[in-house]
């Protein structure tokens, strides 16, 4: 399976908003519901169904989410249109159903958007769903409705069951501090960290799936003081990043340019696209991923032990990105492309609210509901929200950035 070759970015994330995770939203399950059609019961080929990465339950506003992709692979002779899939738990409760539209989004060919699966080829069905934090079954199966091409009839395959991990998200510390601070990231952008596969030693993996970009904001939602296409003017430039928790440094990089301009950042091969870095794992095996770092600025080397809260390096503008912004990301091994994305949950942040048109994204304040619930406890963060670690400090601007 082949992706291009291009890294997520903050560039993927200037888009409407098509829907928000708020508590009491279960997003799958709300989606259009397809009328009934009894499904043929002949036996025949159709897709091999797997899921390379067990969902493991991680609280969100309040809410259990759960996070994983379905690869549909045709094994047919015929092309195949997905039709309809719900994800049922084993006392045949749905926990899931996505039809119609909501499917056309989800579902994704590697070659592109499309619920038609020609022969040989693979799809990919991105799920996120909510449970009550009390109440998350022990296993999942998708059942796949489906049309052969030619043939008006409707059919079925029930997968097997998959096993939720029981094991809870990593607890950690905050990687900046103050705030405001947007929590970027949204499962529905097509070239979103979510989204974006990369085939590194020969096996397709997903390091960004709960992959954050924090962009610092000031309180009226602005990023930039003073001319916005110059590096040192972003608000948060310069900002001291910290290790989230104990570990040994075993990956960085110091010596990627930064572009004075944002205009003017070039395009960067693949394995450069994360910039200045650090890698730090944990104590768990863990590891977790600081990018887009400010070059000269990384303080700590292979092979330090470091201390939760110690500063690492400063936010920058390196590799590919858009604006001065922090990318952070948890993975199960020491590979920036090569690793698959893990959940984790921050000990403990304030929500401040949500931005609900990432169009005016900068440009606009940020929405803050009336039924907030500010502190947050062992929680991800939503999506696009906008939160602080510890104290709001007023963000006057700095004298001296370059």
């Amino acid at each position: 399976m082949n992706v291009a070759p291009q890294r997520a970015s903050v560039a993927g994330m200037i888009r409407p908003i098509h829907w928000l995770l708020l508590p009491g939203l279960a997003l799958l399950s709300a989606f259009g519901q397809a009328q009934e059609e009894a499904p043929a019961t002949i036996a025949r080929q159709s897709f091999d169904v797997t899921v390379p990465q067990a969902p493991t339950p991680v609280r969100m506003l309040g809410r259990a989410q759960l996070t994983y992709e379905i690869h549909l692979t045709n094994f047919s002779d015929s092309p195949l249109t997905v039709k309809r899939v719900r994800i049922v738990d084993p006392a045949d409760r749905i926990v899931a159903d996505v039809a119609g539209e909501a499917l056309e989004r989800r579902l994704t060919r590697v070659s592109g958007p499309g619920r038609a699966v020609a022969p040989g080829y693979r799809s990919i069905l991105f799920v996120e769903t909510d449970l009550q934090p009390g109440n998350v079954p022990r296993s999942l199966r998708p059942v796949i409705d489906y049309k052969v091409a030619g043939d008006d009839r409707l059919f079925r395959t029930e997968a097997p069951w998959q096993e939720i991990r029981a094991a809870s998200p990593v607890v950690l510390g905050p990687p900046l501090a103050g705030g405001p601070w947007a929590a970027v990231h949204d499962p529905s952008w097509q070239r979103g960290h979510r989204r974006v596969f990369y085939t590194i030693d020969g096996r397709a993996r997903l390091p960004g799936r709960y992959a954050i970009d924090f962009i610092k904001l000031d309180l009226q939602g602005r990023t930039t003081t003073g001319d916005a296409d110059r590096t040192g003017d972003a608000f948060g430039y310069g900002d001291d990043v910290l290790a989230v928790a104990d570990g040994e440094i075993v990956g960085m990089r110091d010596d990627v340019a930064e572009s004075p301009l944002i205009s003017r950042n070039p395009a960067h091969p693949l394995g450069e696209g994360a910039g200045n870095y650090v890698a730090l794992r944990l104590r768990n095996g863990q590891v977790a991923f600081y990018e887009h770092l400010r070059p000269g600025n990384v303080r700590v080397r292979p092979g330090e032990r470091v201390r939760q809260g110690q500063v690492i390096g400063t936010l920058g503008f390196t590799g590919d990105t858009t604006g001065p912004h922090l990318h952070f990301h948890l993975a199960d091994a020491n590979s920036l492309l090569g690793a698959e994305g893990v959940p984790f949950v921050f000990d403990r942040f304030t929500l401040l609210g949500r931005i609900d048109d990432m169009a005016q994204f900068g440009k606009a304040p940020w929405h803050a509901p009336m039924d907030l619930t500010p502190e947050r406890r062992r929680e991800w963060p939503g999506f696009n929200t906008v939160l602080a670690f510890g104290t709001v400090e007023s963000l006057k601007p700095r004298q001296t950035r370059r």
